[in-house]
Parts: C-alpha cells; structure tokens; sequence
C-alpha cells in the first residue's frame, strides 16, 4: 500500500512562561496535552501499518533543594487510551548547585504502532502528563501527533 497521511493534531498549553503551572510532590499528575489522532478513513490494507509521532516540549523550572538528598525532577509519561506507552525523566542536572534555580527546556518525541483495534476505533487518543518528586514549575507547554499509514 501506499502511504497513507492519516491526521496531525496540535495541543498547546502554554505559550508563554510566566505565569507557570507550579507543581509538587503532592500534584496529581498535571495534563498538558490531549489530542485525538482520526484514524476513520484509514484504507483497509493499511490498518495494521499505523505510525504515529508524538512529540513535546517544556519549560522546566527546577526547584531550590532544601534536602541535598532529593535531586528535583519532572517525570513525562505519554498515554493511549489509558495505556501508557512512553516515560522519561527529566532531572536537575548534577552539575547544578542544589542552592539555585536551574531552568532546562525538555523535548520529546516518541514513537507508537498502535493496534489495529484502536485503529479501527476511529480515533485514537494520546495525553500527556507530567509529574515532580519535588519543585517544578511548567513555562511554555504544547505537545502534538502526526498518524501515517502504509
């Protein structure tokens, strides 16, 4: 078959840094992307060669450590139809004095081949969330999906 564009969707945030979406260790896992790639009118040779790239990015403000033993961190966890699929920690770099705010900016792009039940579905949802072990503070957000086939 030949290739076959399928959807590209776009879930932005945050286009600005300030003002920040403050997190803890306490938050509940803080959503900053939810997009649902069509996957309808997908030609039936091409059901089972679904390809889908997901990429993301944040401005990450790491916290002061007031514990030297806790190194601050913000870990990304990329779900489909509540399945996660991808998980990546970002952490304060060790090179960073724990007495200082260190700002980093995160980017990741992952990669599924989802099942041909979720593509038949129609529709094939993607969010991505972020949590902390310690202070984070989330700038600019937005997180997208491209769907090909064949």
């Amino acid at each position: 078959m030949s290739i076959q564009f399928l959807d590209m969707r776009i879930s932005q945030d945050s286009i600005t840094d300030q003002p920040g979406a403050s997190l803890s260790s306490s938050s509940f896992p803080y959503i900053f992307g939810d997009i649902g790639l069509q996957t309808a009118g997908i030609a039936p040779g091409n059901v089972s060669l679904v390809r889908v790239t997901l990429n993301a990015y944040a401005r990450l403000t790491m916290a002061i450590s007031s514990n030297p033993t806790i190194v601050p961190d913000a870990t990304f966890t990329i779900i489909r139809n509540s399945i996660p699929i991808f998980t990546t920690v970002y952490q304060k770099p060790a090179s960073q004095s724990m007495t200082e705010l260190t700002y980093e900016m995160a980017g990741i792009t992952a990669v599924d081949f989802p099942p041909s039940a979720d593509v038949l579905a129609g529709q094939i949802r993607y969010i991505i969330s972020v949590t902390t072990n310690y202070g984070v503070t989330l700038g600019a957000r937005c997180f997208s999906g491209i769907a090909v086939a064949g």
